[in-house]
């Protein structure tokens, strides 16, 4: 039987919080900040790298006492391992929520691949009653870094990453004339690359030739091709453990809570990546309601903290793309939560991950216990939507 939740209350805050917040303002940036300063040293190389992640991660396993695997998932183009880690095994008899999680599809947004080895540690521990009971309702599979070449990608020896992977379109591969046009997400700069989270396609049986070359280059609110390793992998993954939950954490610019209020928003969330009404690729709306408890559950969440930096949070603005992972994977059937917190490079780093794993953590709960089921999914409409975004003054042309 479902509990209920004191909804009524906080939907009213939400309303409240709400009615401020607009989008509408133009691209500014404030005083002493969020940017970093020309006399500041961004250290990106204090994020894991690639072989470190490797280690970290095995080390996890050898610690856990069963409790989860280390695998590779592929490689990419240039050879780099990408893996997944699995806390339970696909079992058809098996009643346990399914939760897939992926971290750093774009190798410039590094927060995520940070948050999920926090995460995999937590999980991996012993002696915890919440964990015992999440671990004994849920199978989790996490993907910390999908993109590793983006991750790693350097310019005259100084780690600066990328949103790209390292890879050249090769039209030849799928049959198709040397003159075809690449997909719209390939970007031939030098070394040229794709945007993973463009590649996906909710036809998960879809391989790019001859038959359908006149799909090509495709446009943001069309399907991708699953020209990439790492989109491919996502997709087999999926096949192989059919979740019931798909979340993936992303980066964003920088926003203000609103017109009047100048402090900084460090989270937008999003259950709604695809039109409704689309007659190609139906979204299920009992899907979509999950998504948004789902998300209204961890907004609650973070609430609760009272007066914090993690009670700045908006709702991400509606987009149409069904060949993002998360477009890909709720027409097949997943409810879905987008984490999308402020830019890196600042002194909150470490705040934005921990933001990220509080809500994991709570949403883990919330799935293992089932009160998100007792969420009201219009609270998830009232959620502020995004503030005028700061512009950064000193942009420059992405990598």
């Amino acid at each position: 039987m479902k509990r209920v939740l004191a909804v009524t209350i906080a939907l009213s805050l939400v309303l409240m919080l709400g009615l401020s917040a607009s989008a509408t303002a133009a691209p500014q940036s404030i005083p002493n900040g969020p940017w970093v300063e020309d006399n500041q040293n961004v250290k990106l190389n204090a994020l894991m790298s690639n072989e470190e992640l490797e280690k970290t991660l095995y080390q996890i396993e050898g610690r856990a006492k069963g409790r989860m695997t280390v695998e590779v998932g592929t490689y990419s183009t240039i050879g780099l391992p990408i893996f997944v880690v699995k806390f339970g095994e696909v079992d058809s008899n098996s009643n346990k929520t399914r939760v897939l999680i992926e971290g750093q599809i774009h190798g410039g947004e590094p927060l995520g691949a940070e948050a999920c080895v926090e995460l995999i540690k937590q999980l991996a521990a012993s002696g915890n009653k919440d964990i015992d009971m999440i671990l004994k309702k849920l199978s989790i599979w996490i993907v910390p870094r999908l993109n590793v070449e983006g991750a790693s990608y350097e310019v005259d020896g100084v780690l600066v990453q990328r949103r790209q992977n390292s890879q050249a379109w090769t039209p030849e591969e799928w049959g198709l004339p040397a003159d075809a046009p690449a997909p719209w997400y390939y970007r031939s700069r030098t070394p040229p690359g794709y945007d993973i989270n463009r590649d996906s396609n909710p036809d998960l049986d879809f391989v790019l030739g001859p038959g359908n070359a006149s799909l090509l280059p495709g446009a943001s609110a069309l399907p991708g091709f699953f020209v990439t390793p790492e989109a491919r992998m996502m997709r087999d993954i999926y096949k192989e453990f059919q979740p019931d939950v798909f979340i993936d954490l992303h980066h964003r610019g920088t926003n203000l809570v609103s017109e009047e209020d100048n402090s900084m928003c460090t989270l937008q969330i999003l259950a709604q990546v695809v039109d409704l009404g689309r007659i190609d690729y139906p979204l299920d709306p009992a899907v979509l309601d999950f998504s948004k408890q789902i998300n209204a559950y961890v907004y609650l969440k973070l609430l609760e903290m009272g007066n914090s930096p993690f009670t700045g949070i908006q709702r991400y603005p509606d987009v149409n793309l069904p060949g993002t992972t998360l477009g890909s994977f709720t027409l097949n059937g997943s409810a879905i939560m987008l984490y999308e917190v402020r830019s890196v490079g600042q002194k909150s780093n470490g705040l934005l991950t921990k933001q990220e794993i509080k809500g994991l953590m709570e949403t883990f709960k919330g799935l293992a216990d089932g009160s998100i089921l007792d969420v009201d999914p219009a609270i998830y409409d009232a959620i502020p939507p995004a503030g005028p975004r700061i512009g950064n003054p000193n942009m420059f042309d992405e990598q």
